[in-house]
């Protein structure tokens, strides 16, 4: 029940069906939202390197009739990737003939191979070393653990830190009009908003959270505009903090560190609570 690539997938499918806050999304969901100024019963199911398609095939093996607040981090950049393949479902392999939805999501996907669907036990090549020292020493207690992992950053690592951020000030990025949405992606997205329609009892809310410097906006306005048109609630937080010049809420340029994970948690649970959703 322990550690990053099966652990956490285990202790989220134990309690996902009884917790009434659950946030999905990459290392910056995970690094991102402290869930438990939301509520004590509560999971953030945020991994790192994953993206739509692993995320909204565990939103689908949700309870459609329990009522649950449902936190979607999106990252614009991933989701304009015109390299993105849905390869990311691949970290549900273990779970292959083992729960039902899962299954049918990784067929539909087509990412294992004619072997993979054979012989099941090649699923867990590359992670058997791993589940064998997470069950015999664990890192951390299960039990405590609400899946939230924020980064400290020592003062040996803020002079690396700034000059890292000073760099990314200055890196160009391409802004055209020319960004185009990932069908994958947007389709893994349409499944998302399918099962919202199914579960009326559950709130949705889809979050970009803080960059550090953002050069281009024009995937930011192109995402909040396909969110609208789906009917999704979306909050688009990457500039939240450009203007301030505070680097103790960095880690790096994309992930902030514990104290900057505070303050936008708690601004995104004030926004949560004056707003209509």
């Amino acid at each position: 029940m322990t550690g990053q690539a099966i652990g956490k997938l285990n202790h989220f499918l134990a309690l996902k069906d009884n917790t009434d806050f659950l946030v999905f999304g990459n290392s910056r969901a995970n690094r991102h939202i402290n869930v438990d100024l939301f509520s004590k019963n509560s999971f953030n199911m945020g991994v790192d390197c994953v993206d739509i398609a692993y995320n909204s095939t565990l939103i689908n093996t949700l309870p459609e009739t329990k009522k649950q607040l449902i936190l979607v981090h999106i990252d614009t950049k991933n989701f304009f990737d015109i390299n993105y393949d849905g390869a990311d479902i691949r970290g549900l392999k273990t779970k292959y003939q083992r729960d039902n939805k899962i299954t049918k999501a990784l067929h539909k996907s087509k990412q294992l191979s004619v072997f993979q669907r054979f012989y099941y036990s090649i699923n867990y090549n590359g992670s058997a070393i791993g589940i064998i020292k997470n069950y015999f020493k664990p890192s951390y207690n299960y039990k405590a653990y609400n899946g939230y992992d924020p980064i400290p950053v020592n003062e040996s690592n803020k002079e690396t830190r700034d000059l890292t951020l000073s760099k990314s000030i200055h890196i160009n990025t391409e802004c055209t009009d020319n960004h185009t949405i990932n069908p994958i992606a947007l389709d893994y997205l349409k499944t998302i908003k399918n099962f919202v329609e199914k579960s009326p009892d559950k709130t949705f809310l889809f979050v970009t959270s803080p960059m550090y410097n953002d050069n281009c906006n024009t995937d930011n306005i192109k995402l909040s505009n396909l969110m609208q048109e789906l009917g999704l609630n979306y909050w688009d937080f990457t500039n939240l903090y450009k203007n301030t010049n505070n680097n103790s809420y960095w880690k790096d340029a994309t992930h902030m560190s514990k104290k900057g994970v505070e303050a936008f948690s708690k601004h995104l649970l004030e926004k949560f609570k004056t707003s209509n959703i």
